[in-house]
């Protein structure tokens, strides 16, 4: 009988750290929002776009600048395969408004095509916190087969 009481311990004692619940220590995902009009989409840190209402394709890396010309975004994917620079008016301009992308202001680069906008068009700034920025755009542009691109960046940090 003592011997039986001792295997059953030992088998118990054995087996009880594969019995308890390993705690999940899975980071739980990004909030995400959706784009809607220019609004920002994705986790932090983010810029998407779409072609011609498309598929959403995400920016390998994005961020925001300024300078004398102007405040701006910079967005990428696969380098300069996919490259976004979009300009607007004055120095440090990350107040929450519509801004004005001026003719030009909006250079999409995507293999051998470039596409501009011919028009004045609009970004929106929804979000400046802790020099992040956070917008979106729908902006109607030349330059081959795509007419229209919308995206958005979300919390994108200055650099």
């Amino acid at each position: 009988m003592k011997k039986t009481i001792i295997k059953i311990t030992l088998a118990l004692t054995l087996l009880l750290p594969f019995a308890c619940k390993k705690k999940d220590t899975t980071p739980n995902p990004p909030s995400t929002t959706s784009t809607t009009g220019g609004a920002t989409t994705g986790a932090a840190g983010s810029f998407t776009w779409t072609e011609n209402g498309g598929a959403v394709q995400t920016a390998d890396s994005a961020f925001w600048t300024t300078d004398t010309w102007g405040t701006g975004v910079r967005a990428s994917k696969g380098g300069y395969t996919n490259y976004f620079e979009i300009n607007w008016a004055t120095q440090n301009n990350t107040s929450i408004a519509a801004k004005t992308i001026a003719v030009g202001g909006f250079t999409f680069l995507q293999g051998s095509s470039t596409y501009t906008n011919s028009t004045s068009q609009t970004l929106s700034v929804v979000g400046f916190s802790n020099n992040q920025l956070s917008g979106g755009f729908t902006v109607a542009v030349s330059g081959g087969t795509i007419t229209t691109i919308t995206g958005g960046f979300n919390a994108i940090n200055k650099k």
